[in-house]
Formats: C-alpha cells, sequence, structure tokens
C-alpha cells in the first residue's frame, strides 16, 4: 500500500537511517563490513551508532526464538479504570511476557507472551493472572503461526546493491556443531548483555575456541533458538502510528497470510485460533492511515473482513526491555 509521506520522515538524519536500515538486514555485521556496503568509514559510524543507542533511539535485541519458543500467544486484557499502567507494570518483566502495548478499543493492553509449551502458556494464562485484581476481563489467542515479524520490516533506506551487499555475506559453519544445555544457557544470556559481542570475546567468555564459539553462535542463529534483531524507536523512525488490525478470512488462510506478509507496514502477520483468523500489526506513517490501509485490505484481499482493531497508545515493555513515554528504550542493566 502507498501512503503519503510525512515530516516524520525526517525525523533522523538521511545517513542515520541508512546505517539502522544496514543494521536491520545485519545486525552482528563488523562497522568494516558495513562501511564497504553502504559508504562512510568505520569510526564514523561506530560513532553514530552509540549515539543513537545511548540515545535509547536504536538497540540491538537478542531473544530466545524457533524450537525453544513452542507457544506463543496475544493475551487481550480488559482492566479496571485507571488500572493499565498498574497491570503492566506487574507483568513487564515476568519472562514468558516479551512486549506489552497498551491499547485502545476493546482491550486495555495486548500481551505478547512466548513460553517454551503449552503447559508454560497455561499456567500463566489460568494462574499467574489471578493475582492481579485488577484485571476484568481476558482474552487468549493462540498464534499457530507467524508468516512475518518485525525482523522483516524495513526502513527502506538503501538502494538495491547495498542491500544485496549485505544480504550476500557467507554464512558461517556450524555443520556438526553440538552445544551443551549449559553452552545455550550461556550463549543466550552473553547475547542478551551484548547482541553484536565479537566472536573472540564471546569465546573468551564461553571458555572455548573462536571457531567453536563461532559454529556454536552460527547454529544457534541460523536454528532460529536465538534472534537477534535491530530495533528503532517507533517516534523516530517515520512510522510513529502502531495499530493492531484482528481479521476473519474467508478462503484459503495460508495464501492470504503470505500476501498480508508483502505489505510494507506489516509487523507481525499472526494466523491465530481463537476469536480471529489473523492478528496484524502495522507501522503507520499517520493517524489517517489507519482507515485507509482497512480500506485498502477491503479492496485488495477479497474474503478478508477486519473485525476489530486497536491503536496502541505506548508501548511500555518490548523485547524485555523498557521503553519510555518518548518510545525510547530505557538502559538495560544486569
Amino acid at each position: 500500500m502507498k501512503v503519503r509521506s510525512s515530516v516524520q520522515d525526517q525525523v533522523l538524519k538521511d545517513e542515520d537511517l541508512r546505517l539502522l536500515n544496514a543494521l536491520q538486514i545485519r545486525p552482528r555485521a563488523s562497522w568494516s563490513e558495513l562501511s564497504r556496503a553502504i559508504g562512510s568509514d568505520p569510526v564514523t559510524l561506530t560513532r553514530r551508532w552509540e549515539r543513537l543507542h545511548s540515545q535509547g533511539i536504536a538497540w540491538i535485541a537478542a531473544y530466545r526464538g524457533g524450537p525453544i519458543v513452542s507457544a506463543t500467544a496475544l493475551l487481550e486484557i480488559e482492566c479496571a479504570p485507571a488500572q493499565t499502567l498498574s497491570v503492566a507494570e506487574q507483568i513487564a518483566h515476568d519472562p514468558e511476557v516479551l512486549t506489552v502495548d497498551l491499547t485502545t478499543g476493546n482491550r486495555d493492553l495486548l500481551v505478547t507472551l512466548t513460553c517454551t509449551d503449552l503447559d508454560q502458556l497455561s499456567r500463566y494464562v489460568l494462574e499467574r493472572t489471578r493475582s492481579l485484581p485488577m484485571v476484568t476481563a481476558m482474552r487468549t489467542q493462540i498464534v499457530s503461526s507467524a508468516n512475518s515479524d518485525a525482523r522483516n520490516w524495513r526502513l527502506r533506506a538503501l538502494d538495491a546493491e547495498e542491500i544485496a551487499a549485505l544480504e550476500s555475506a557467507p554464512a558461517a559453519k556450524s555443520r556438526g556443531v553440538r552445544a551443551s544445555e549449559d553452552e545455550q544457557s550461556k550463549l543466550f544470556d552473553i547475547l542478551s548483555r551484548e547482541p553484536r559481542i565479537t566472536v573472540s570475546a564471546l569465546a573468551a567468555a564461553l571458555g572455548v575456541t573462536p571457531a567453536r564459539a563461532g559454529a556454536l553462535l552460527s547454529h544457534e542463529l541460523s536454528t532460529g533458538r536465538l534472534v537477534v534483531r535491530t530495533e528503532i524507536a517507533r517516534p523516530y523512525s517515520g512510522w510513529p502510528v502502531y495499530a493492531w488490525y484482528f481479521l476473519r478470512l474467508e478462503g484459503r488462510k495460508e495464501a492470504i497470510a503470505q500476501r498480508l506478509s508483502l505489505l510494507r507496514e506489516a509487523r507481525l502477520v499472526a494466523s491465530t485460533i481463537g476469536s480471529y483468523d489473523i492478528a496484524l500489526a502495522v507501522w503507520l506513517r499517520s493517524i489517517d492511515d489507519v482507515q485507509r490501509l482497512e480500506g485498502y485490505l477491503a479492496e485488495q484481499f477479497p474474503g478478508v473482513s477486519v473485525v476489530d482493531r486497536s491503536i496502541v497508545l505506548r508501548t511500555p515493555h518490548h523485547l524485555h526491555r523498557t521503553i519510555d513515554v518518548s518510545g525510547r528504550s530505557m538502559p538495560k542493566h544486569g
């Protein structure tokens, strides 16, 4: 869908957007690799990143995914009046909670849960929420599959040649590597604190050779057990409006979900088991685009009906990080 440009597009300088776009494609690329792909010297790129990171405008997140996370759900919560922030604060640091959105519409909070299995998910939904007396209603939408998530969302500040240069980097070899549970746990803890740690520093922290450290890291990333991605504070991205659409489908769900995942605004396209068939999260240029996109879906996606929608007022917790009222990431301690 094409939308009108906005002054928000120019919040960050072009060179900042170019660097962040490159880091979206290759979050762990060295400054030398990034320099060769997009120009500018490594020292300048390092300085630029350090400024953006220190201001909380951009950061790199590492979290568990793939086979480790086999049960994901969207938890819709309604609260007693004026209790939304209190509920958000109480659950924000639960390990099962990946993201907390404070929303308009028929839900006060939309919580993304990631659990190791359905038993853990059931315990959270049925037991943890009992300790929250401010919750007046709750609905759980089980995610059966995610056709696209925010790892695929791009700023589109680079040209095709620059993107190809970044995407063509050879992957590190990981064939035959077997990580112990202790190594996996240590690797995740290290990357969650320092996602861009060098392989040599990682090897020293793990107490293994650089070759093994590189193979372990490559294996965890390639299997999806570990996810590393670059995040940008939404108000500074040029796409300041965050909305959720809840869809019902007539027709082949998989084919429609694949088409929806091609929308440039899409941050998540998730097939769900519950009140809806698909949950679609998007970033938009302006509030006007909320209705404009809904009209586009009606025109271009026969058999798709928007059952409900919500605007996100604030995201106080995202990918295990605290986000302030301006949308910036707060320093991560520990």
